[in-house]
């Protein structure tokens, strides 16, 4: 994810809520079996919160486990008003 973003990441154990960090976006990176809609709902919510904080924009990563030998795609998850802050970006560099 680090090098998606064009950020830092930051190991496990360093005690930061946040996992990657590039000059615009703060991610936090999930690897799970299951997280229900409303437990990713709170995440998309704290990370967009602790964003506006730095200045910068929240949003979550989630990679589902689903087993040995079974690949799945990574998801970037963001509340609305993240969105729309960033579309504007995806814009300039089209």
């Amino acid at each position: 994810m680090a090098r998606l973003l064009g950020g830092k990441r930051y190991p496990a154990n360093s005690g930061r809520r946040i996992d990657v960090e590039s000059d615009r976006l703060i991610c936090q990176v999930k690897h799970r079996r299951t997280l229900s809609l409303a437990q990713l709902e709170a995440l998309a919510i704290e990370l967009d919160e602790l964003g506006r904080t730095q200045n910068k924009l929240g949003i979550v990563c989630i990679k589902r486990r689903a087993g040995r030998g079974y690949q799945t795609p990574r998801l970037i998850v963001m509340i609305e008003a993240v969105w729309c802050l960033i579309n504007p970006l995806i814009e300039e560099t089209a």
